[in-house]
């Protein structure tokens, strides 16, 4: 039985991060696995400081046009260059420090309040888990969150990160253009993506197998999203749900373009489904489903589709699928598939590589 023994956990401020230090919290607590709690901060522009800092009214009074920065609009007096005077007086009930502004550089400022805010709530989740009984500590990372993440994955051994991300509703550019997406193609080890809007009665894991005997590669990543999905059920004791989906790429054009060969269409598609069932059976022969309570799925469709309807209607808890290959290649599921399951799905996803993956992030960059 595979087990996860040091877990890190990513805290993310835009996030409700509640979910994943529960999960974590609980995976945790199954493994006797010790917790690494992280909260990453962006570099911020240094070396505009000065630049900033000597901004004259004059040169802002220059422009023709009004930039608003901030909606809905704030009540108190506007922190416009116009207004020096109005600005210190403002920020004279604050803190001393932002009331000496622009005498201390703004950049060094905003990063010290950032680094203090991010730094006690760091410490109050690094103290929920360990009033848990658990082993754990807490870092900031500083730069592109993505990297400083998987850097700390190679620098202390890590075997599990832990994210998390909002639902489907948020699509894109927050979990594919983001760190998320990152992370999924290029950490070392498996990442578990968890939604802070499921719902709290799902409790199904789905694993999302593309068996192939001819793909030794594509082969070895099935064998380890199997491992970690019966894994997951029988610590956890859920139910395990199985699912291949499969097409057969050529069949439109043949249909469309030569009627004469329908019949000869669906003897070459029934064959197709008879080689995949047969290849789904080899792969799960070994893993003793009997012992589980199970469902086994061979759909014929594309996986982008059918897997978050399946995972939807069956209530999943987590879907365990594979990312990118060793050498780079397409996976299992990868680019486009990937994309379109997290997009559409409320549950968790866990993305794991094969072994031999090597990620492009350097300690020395």
């Amino acid at each position: 039985m595979q087990r996860f023994e040091n877990i890190l956990v990513v805290i993310d401020p835009k996030n409700e991060s509640g979910a994943v230090a529960e999960r974590a919290v609980d995976l945790a607590r199954r493994n006797g696995a010790r917790v690494t709690l992280v909260c990453t901060i962006g570099e911020l522009p240094l070396a505009g400081q000065k630049q900033i800092a000597a901004e004259t009214p004059a040169e802002s009074g220059r422009l023709s046009f009004d930039i608003i920065e901030e909606w809905p609009p704030a009540t108190d007096l506007p922190l416009t260059p116009q207004q020096p005077e109005g600005r210190r007086e403002l920020l004279a009930g604050q803190t001393p420090e932002i009331a000496d502004w622009p005498a201390r550089p703004p950049a060094m400022l905003i990063r010290e309040r950032v680094v203090g805010e991010e730094s006690r709530r760091l410490e109050r989740w690094v103290d929920i888990v360990r009033q848990n009984g658990l082993q754990a500590d807490g870092k900031i990372l500083y730069g592109t969150p993505f990297l400083q993440i998987i850097r700390e994955v190679l620098r202390h051994g890590h075997d599990l990160v832990m994210t998390t991300t909002q639902g489907r509703s948020n699509l894109k550019e927050r979990v594919f253009g983001s760190t998320t997406m990152h992370l999924m193609r290029k950490c070392p080890c498996p990442v578990w993506v968890v939604k802070s809007s499921q719902p709290e009665w799902h409790t199904r894991i789905l694993a999302a197998v593309d068996p192939n005997p001819h793909d030794e590669e594509r082969q070895a990543l099935n064998v380890k999203i199997m491992d970690l999905a019966t894994s997951l059920a029988r610590l956890e004791q859920r139910e395990l749900v199985v699912v291949h989906a499969w097409t057969f790429p050529v069949e439109r054009s043949l249909r469309a373009g030569h009627a004469s060969l329908s019949s000869d269409v669906d003897r070459w598609v029934s064959d197709a489904r008879g080689q995949h069932r047969r290849w789904l059976i080899d792969l799960l022969r070994p893993y003793a489903l009997e012992e589980l309570e199970h469902e086994v799925y061979l759909l014929k469709g594309e996986a982008g589709r059918l897997i978050p309807e399946l995972a939807t209607a069956k209530e999943v808890k987590l879907i365990v699928m594979g990312t990118v290959s060793r050498t780079g290649i397409a996976g299992l599921l990868i680019g486009n598939t990937a994309e379109k399951i997290l997009s559409q799905v409320d549950c968790g996803v866990l993305a794991v590589k094969p072994d031999g993956f090597v990620t492009p992030v350097r300690l020395d960059e």
